[in-house]
C-alpha cells in the first residue's frame, strides 16, 4: 500500500510540475511571481532542530530556485519597481520574479544575501521593526525551545498555562520532538501572541539556565546588517509590523495603528531602502486593518497562492511561499506551482 501511494505522489507531482511548467514557460500577459521565504540555513545548522517546518529554505536550494526561474525566462524585479511600471502603464516582461523574505531573521543576511549577491538578485525582506537590534525571537520559536531541550519541567508552575495546550503530550517529559512541538504552536494560536509573549516572559525568569542563551548570537536581523544591505540597493525594506501580532487578534483601532502606521514610522526612521508595501503576519486580515493599511501604503503582500496578472489589486498581492520541503528539487519547486495554478 505504501509503495502504491509513493508510485501515485510520484505521478501527481510530475503532473503538477509539468502543468507549472507549461503555464510560466507559455505564458505572453504580464505577470509577476512573487516567492515568499522565512529563514536560510545550511542544511547542518543546529537551528534547524528548533524551528517549525516549512520555514527554512538551504542557500543550496534558493540558488537553484533562481536559475531554474530564470530558465523559465522570468526577469527578477524589485516587487516595488514592478508595481511602479504596472500603475504607470509602462512595459513589462511576459513573465517576472520577485524574491520576498517575511520576519527579517539574521540568516538572511548571512546565508541569504551572499547568493542573491552573487546572483544580482534584487528581493524584499519584509521586517518586524521592534526585533531589529534585538536578541529576542518570534514566540513560536521560544516554545520550540522550550520543548525541545532536555531537562525542562511542563510542571512548573509559570507554565501552567501551556498545559492545556499541549495534547497528547500533557505527561511526555522533554525533549518533544519538532512534529510535536510544531503541533503545539499550532494549538496556541487560540491565544492572543501579546498574551503568550507574557507568559513566556514570567516563565524565563524560572527556567533561567535551563535553556540555551540567544544573547551573543541574535537571531533577527541588526541595523548594521540593513545598512550593508542597502548598500548596493539590492535589498529593500517591506512593513510586517512592530511586534508580528496577527492583526485579526487585535481588538481596538489603536492596537492595529501601533502595529500597521508604527511599523511604517519605524522603518522611514531607519533610512533604509524602505518601501511602503505591507505584509500581513500569518496572511490575516481584519477590515480595520485593510483600511489602515490602504490608507498608509501602496501595496499589501498576503498568503494567498498564486501568480499576480496585471489586473490584480495592489493590496491582494499572491505569493508561492517556498521551503525545503516543497521545492528541494525542480520538479517539486515546479509542482508546488503548477498545483496552484491548476
Amino acid at each position: 500500500m505504501a509503495t502504491i501511494r509513493s508510485i501515485i505522489k510520484f505521478w501527481a507531482l510530475s503532473v503538477f510540475a509539468v502543468y507549472g511548467w507549461l503555464r510560466l514557460k507559455l505564458n505572453r500577459t504580464p505577470t509577476l511571481i512573487i516567492l515568499t521565504y522565512h529563514r536560510v540555513l545550511p542544511e547542518n545548522a543546529s537551528e534547524r532542530e528548533r524551528e517549525q517546518p516549512g520555514m527554512i529554505v538551504s542557500p543550496g536550494n534558493l540558488q537553484r530556485h533562481i536559475k531554474l526561474i530564470r530558465s523559465l525566462g522570468a526577469i527578477p524585479v524589485h516587487l516595488d519597481e514592478w508595481l511602479r511600471k504596472k500603475n504607470a502603464s509602462e512595459p513589462l516582461p511576459p513573465l517576472s520574479v520577485a524574491f520576498t523574505f517575511d520576519d527579517g531573521w539574521r540568516d538572511n543576511y548571512l546565508h541569504g544575501y551572499p547568493v542573491l549577491y552573487q546572483e544580482q538578485v534584487p528581493a524584499t525582506i519584509f521586517l518586524v521593526t521592534d526585533m531589529i537590534d534585538t536578541t529576542s525571537t518570534f514566540w513560536p520559536e521560544q516554545v520550540i525551545e522550550l520543548l525541545r531541550t532536555t531537562g525542562v519541567d511542563l510542571t512548573d508552575p509559570t507554565l501552567a498555562w501551556l498545559q492545556p495546550y499541549l495534547g497528547d503530550c500533557t505527561n511526555k517529559p522533554t525533549p518533544f520532538t519538532l512534529l510535536e512541538a510544531d503541533e503545539v504552536i499550532n494549538r496556541l494560536k487560540d491565544l492572543e501572541d501579546a498574551t503568550i509573549i507574557q507568559h513566556l516572559n514570567e516563565a524565563s525568569s524560572s527556567l533561567r539556565g535551563t535553556t540555551s542563551s540567544t544573547e551573543h548570537s541574535p537571531a533577527i536581523l541588526q541595523a548594521r546588517d540593513l545598512r550593508e544591505m542597502s548598500g548596493h540597493n539590492l535589498i529593500k525594506y517591506g512593513a510586517h509590523t512592530r511586534n508580528h501580532f496577527r492583526l485579526n487578534r487585535l481588538n481596538s483601532k489603536q492596537a492595529l495603528e501601533e502595529q500597521i502606521i508604527g511599523c511604517l514610522s519605524d522603518l522611514e526612521a531607519m533610512e533604509v531602502n524602505s518601501v511602503p508595501i505591507f505584509c500581513y503576519p500569518n496572511g490575516d486580515i481584519t477590515d480595520g486593518g485593510e483600511e489602515l493599511v490602504a490608507n498608509h501604503f501602496q501595496a499589501a503582500c498576503t498568503t494567498k497562492t498564486g501568480w499576480n496578472r496585471a489586473s490584480r489589486s495592489d493590496f491582494d498581492l499572491h505569493r508561492f511561499n517556498l521551503h525545503d520541503g516543497n521545492s528541494s528539487t525542480p520538479r517539486t519547486l515546479l509542482a508546488t506551482i503548477g498545483r496552484s495554478l491548476a
